[in-house]
Order: structure tokens, then C-alpha cells, then sequence
């Protein structure tokens, strides 16, 4: 670090008088633009432009932030990730050293704006221990007084300006305990709390949170009238005037359900519940179909959680029903996928070799296997492509009900990569079937060559299921492929299981004394058998089967929900496939271990 001080910028101090002079709310954002501008305009370099930047820096920094880097109230109000894991962020914070906190303090001690002074001294406060200094509590208490004083004089032109600014006054007097400064800070958030009751603004839970859940902050009082107040506000949300609103209902209840259960008042609780799935049973009604199935799948909780079976019952048969109503709604997307005919030749060249049926076998195993880093890899880049989309949750409908929820990549990387999985086994679809056609012609393979080599490693103590399922896929007949083979699989799966020396059966939940076999899921979930077949198979296996974000052939058919749509070539080629890994699952393990691409 350099010890030399930071020189005043004589333009970077007009450009803070002009704002200040403008007669109007100050505008921090503004500002930070024009101190650049003229950063850019001067064409400062050196000293100069580190000092006009860290000017600027003072009101490009976003407040109410706590993430990274500092975790503080102050931070960046941006990020840029790159590929080699290293994060920019905007500004650089990470360029800043005490030199700012000098520059800022000499700000602080010329200027009477007390926009600026309730800046500066809050900078000097919270930012201090980042940069190597202890805190001071005058600037804590400099601060304190300027929001006052701007909240006194009416100086924010928004009403969520004025409420952040109370409760930074209140989070400030709590760290320099004082106690005067606190009643004050509460009041001022009373204050707030009642014109917010009054009038349309959004609701500021922070406000309600902080005083009756925060400690040393609230009275019973306070808490008495605010929870009398989110009662009444409730009341208002969830009827059928002209403040309905579910969603302020949902967000009102959550509130209330955290003081009752406090309490342990039942009846309380039960009665906001109640309350809730009201509202969005009414919202349900205002709603197209689509909508509607997600609003009643709210009330429908609410009313389990309030123990009202009837209702929930109600709600769950009209929820089919708006599911079965929404399928109208539904638009189908195509798209063209072309392959050159090179291309292809030179992929099938690649996995099918004329001289050896086990190696091309093999290598059609481990080629259409997705890896999880790939999958990983395809969810970031659409992210990229399309960053809303990727902000945007998925809602998988099977028959009349949701079946699963993908949300969005940020929050559920791990739902997107098996909602991917899914959709991988469509766009690869004609390459597998290119390769299963060659190879068949090839080498001349019957339905019962496949079915041997499927149980090279013994998954199946009866061949004769399987060959009249593979069979049923070499003629076409894609319903009797999907709904014969689909059990094998299954079936194949768990003496897997079982030759790795794991148990196969679990006591019945109900009748004691008796066992039952495993399911897919559970076999698929046992460690033992994640280890040997390795982590992209194991995901492979639950995309294709049991995971209702991707395909879940194997429940689909269970609970006898397949459809015309199920039955295809390209799934049938799936399920052929998997029978496939089944038989060389410990060669792809020993290839994903050692990178290899292809067998040998």
C-alpha cells in the first residue's frame, strides 16, 4: 500500500456542492456517474484518478447489503464471475485501503449537507475494520443524528427511503448501546409502521421483524399493537374488498404464525392458516387455469397445516382439476436439429467397431452415460444465453397433478442438472439411435445376443422378460418395449444391489414381520451401490427413471400414467440402452476413474 495521502480533487468537491445545491432529495447514483464522467473528462492518472475513484466509490457502494465481500451493511453494488473461479466485483473493493477512510473523513469534516454527513460518517463506522482501522463511535453517532435529522426535515422523496434510514438509526444505536438513540430510532419506526398500515404502500417487514423479534428493541406495547395491526391487515388481504391481496396475505401470515406459535396459541395459528388458504382459493377463482393449479396448491398446504381435512381434500380435487383444465394452455415448442451426414458417419466410425461386438457395445454404454460436469456446464451456459429464464422456476405437470417444481438455476443447481438430464436424452436421441441401428447391422444382433450381453455382470437370474422385451423394441412395438423392459430394469438394478452383498428387502412400514423389496429409488440411493456404478450412472439411472424433474419412465409406468407420448422410438431406445450399461457398468466406472473417452 501506498503511504502517500490521497490529494482532494478539487472537481470531485464541486461535483458534491452542485448536487447538494440542487434543492431536490439527493441523488447518490447521480452523482457517483458524474464524479466518473469528470474522472474520465479531467483524464486524472495516478494519485489523482485513485483519489477521484475512491470520491466516487463513497456513493457507488449499495447499503442494506451483507454478502460479499465484507459482509457489511455497505457493499459492492455488482459482481463478474469468470471461468477460472475469480470474482470482479463493482466497484473493486478490494482496491480500497485507509487512505479512503482519511479522504472520506476530510469530506465529512467540511460539508453540512446531511445527506453527505449521514454518508461519510456511516462509511467511517462500518467500513473502518475492513480496512484495518477500529471503529470510532462519534461517526456512529454523526450518522445517527444526520438520518435524524433528514427524516425530521422530510428530505426522502420515497417512503421506503425514510423507513431504511429509521432502521439504520435504530441498527446504529444498538451497536454503540444507546439507549436514547434506540427509543428515538423506535418511535420513528412506530411512526412508519402506522402511516405504512394507513396507506397503500408495500408492506416493510423489516420494520415488524426488528420490533418484535429483535432483542432489547420491542415493548409489550409495540408488540400488542403491531400484532393487532398484521391481524387486521390480514383480515383485509384475505377477504374480498378492495385491499384482496393472497400474496400480502401469505407475507402478513407468516408473520403472525411466527408470534402465535411463540405464544402456542393453536387456535391462532390455526385460524391465520385458515385465513391464508381463503385468500388463495379466492385468488384460484380470479385465475386461468394454469395459475389457478399453483394457488390452490398454497391453499391446499395451508389447510393441511391447519388440520382441515375436508378443506384440504376440496382444494386437492379442484387443483386436479385445474391442472386438467390448464393442459388447453399448453403451447408445443420444435425445433430443427440437423446433423451432417459426415458428421455422423464419423461419430459412428468412433463407437462401432466392425471387428469386436463388445467394444461397440460398450462404447454405446459409456457414450450416451451424461456426465454431470457436462450437464453442469450445458444449465450455466443457457444461463448465460438466456439469464432470465434461468431466474424463471419450472412446474412438471404428470396427469392432474405437479409433480415436481425446478426452481431457478441460482437457488436449485441441482433440480436444473437433472431437469437437463432429461432433456439431454432427446437431443442426443438420434445418435443413439444411429448407433444402436449400426451396430445391429453390423454385427447381426438378435434380441437374445443383446439380452446375453445386458447380463454380462448377472443382473438377471431369468433372461426371458428381457428378450421379449428387446424383441418388442427390434419390431417396433415401443408399448410392449416400455412397459415390459421398464421392470427389468428395476429388477436388474436390485440383484445389482444384491451382488455387491447389500440387502435387497426392508421391513414393511406397517405390517411388522414382513419385508419388501426395495424400490428403484432406494436401490439407486444405497452408498454402496453409488460407489461401484459411480456418480454420472447413478444420475443417469434416476433421470431416466425415478426423478420426476427428468423422465420418471419407471414411475410413470408403475402408476399407470404412460401415454401415446411415452411410447416412442427415442425412449424405447433409452430404456435399450440402460440395458446396456447394466451389463458394462463396471467398465464405464473404470473409464470415468482413468478420463478415458472410449473403451478398450
Amino acid at each position: 500500500m501506498c503511504d502517500e495521502p490521497l490529494p482532494l480533487i478539487e472537481a470531485m468537491e464541486t461535483a458534491i456542492r452542485e448536487e447538494a445545491a440542487t434543492g431536490a432529495p439527493v441523488n447518490f447514483y447521480r452523482l457517483e456517474a458524474s464524479m466518473h464522467n469528470t474522472r474520465r473528462e479531467l483524464g486524472l492518472s495516478g494519485q489523482d484518478n485513485m483519489s477521484a475513484w475512491v470520491d466516487a466509490v463513497a456513493f457507488g457502494l449499495d447499503t442494506d447489503h451483507f454478502a460479499e465481500p465484507w459482509q457489511r451493511y455497505f457493499g459492492p453494488k455488482g459482481a463478474r464471475s469468470y471461468e477460472d473461479g475469480t470474482v470482479e466485483y463493482i466497484p473493486d473493493v478490494h482496491q480500497l485501503d485507509e487512505r479512503a477512510l482519511d479522504l472520506w473523513s476530510q469530506r465529512l469534516d467540511v460539508v453540512d449537507h446531511p445527506a453527505f454527513r449521514a454518508r461519510y460518517s456511516d462509511l467511517l463506522w462500518e467500513i473502518a475494520p475492513q480496512l484495518g482501522r477500529r471503529r470510532d463511535p462519534v461517526h456512529a453517532r454523526t450518522a445517527l443524528a444526520a438520518y435524524e435529522l433528514m427524516i425530521a426535515e422530510s428530505a426522502y422523496e420515497e417512503f421506503f427511503d425514510k423507513t431504511d434510514a429509521a432502521l439504520r438509526m435504530l441498527t446504529l444505536a444498538l451497536s454503540i448501546r444507546d439507549e436514547d438513540a434506540k427509543v428515538r430510532s423506535r418511535e420513528l419506526l412506530m411512526e412508519e409502521f402506522r402511516e405504512l398500515m394507513g396507506s397503500s404502500h408495500r408492506f416493510n417487514f423489516d420494520i415488524v421483524e426488528r420490533l418484535l423479534w429483535e432483542r432489547n428493541v420491542g415493548t409489550p406495547e409495540i408488540t400488542q399493537e403491531v400484532v393487532g395491526a398484521l391481524d387486521a391487515a390480514l383480515e383485509q388481504s384475505a377477504g374480498e374488498g378492495d385491499r384482496f391481496n393472497a400474496h400480502s396475505a401469505r407475507d402478513i401470515g407468516t408473520r403472525l404464525k411466527r408470534h402465535y406459535n411463540g405464544l402456542r396459541s393453536r387456535a391462532d395459528v390455526v385460524r391465520v392458516h385458515t385465513a391464508v388458504a381463503r385468500a388463495f382459493e379466492t385468488l384460484a377463482a380470479r385465475s386461468e387455469p394454469m395459475a389457478a393449479a399453483a394457488h390452490l396448491d398454497v391453499a391446499a398446504t395451508e389447510y393441511r397445516n391447519a388440520g382441515d381435512e375436508v378443506a384440504f381434500n376440496r382444494v386437492r380435487t379442484a387443483r386436479a382439476e385445474a391442472v386438467a383444465r390448464s393442459n388447453v394452455e399448453m403451447v408445443a415448442h420444435s425445433f430443427r436439429f440437423e446433423v451432417g451426414v459426415d458428421d455422423m458417419e464419423r461419430f459412428l466410425d468412433s463407437i462401432v467397431t466392425p471387428e469386436n461386438l463388445g467394444l461397440s457395445l460398450a462404447n454405446i454404454a459409456n457414450e450416451f452415460v451424461p456426465r454431470i460436469s457436462v450437464l453442469r456446464e450445458r444449465v450455466l451456459e443457457n444461463a448465460r444465453v438466456a439469464p432470465i429464464q434461468a431466474t424463471i422456476s419450472i412446474n412438471i405437470h404428470e396427469d392432474e397433478h405437479i409433480a415436481a417444481v425446478v426452481g431457478s438455476v441460482d437457488e436449485d443447481m441441482e433440480g436444473r442438472i437433472m431437469h437437463q438430464a432429461g432433456q439431454e436424452a432427446m437431443f442426443v436421441g438420434i445418435f443413439l439411435d444411429q448407433a444402436l441401428e449400426r451396430c445391429m447391422s453390423v454385427h447381426g444382433l438378435d434380441s437374445y445376443e443383446i439380452a446375453g450381453w445386458a447380463n454380462r455382470l448377472g443382473a438377471f437370474d431369468d433372461l426371458t422378460m428381457v428378450i421379449e422385451g428387446v424383441e418388442a423394441w427390434r419390431t417396433g412395438d415401443w408399448i410392449k418395449t416400455l412397459h415390459v423392459l421398464v421392470p427389468q430394469i428395476e429388477l436388474g438394478l436390485r440383484r445389482t444391489l444384491r451382488g455387491l452383498g447389500e440387502p435387497i428387502v426392508r421391513n414393511h412400514p406397517t405390517m411388522p414381520g414382513r419385508q419388501t423389496l426395495l424400490n428403484m429409488g432406494e436401490v439407486l440411493s444405497n452408498p454402496v451401490l453409488q460407489t461401484a456404478l459411480g456418480d454420472d450412472t447413478v444420475h443417469y439411472f434416476r433421470a431416466l427413471y425415478v426423478d420426476p424433474r427428468a423422465r420418471n419412465l419407471r414411475n410413470v409406468v408403475a402408476h399407470g400414467l404412460t401415454g401415446m407420448s411415452d411410447a416412442t422410438s427415442t425412449t424405447c431406445d433409452r430404456i435399450i440402452h440402460s440395458l446396456l450399461v447394466l451389463g458394462f457398468w463396471r467398465d464405464i466406472a473404470r473409464a470415468a476413474s482413468s478420463a478415458a473417452s472410449r473403451l478398450s
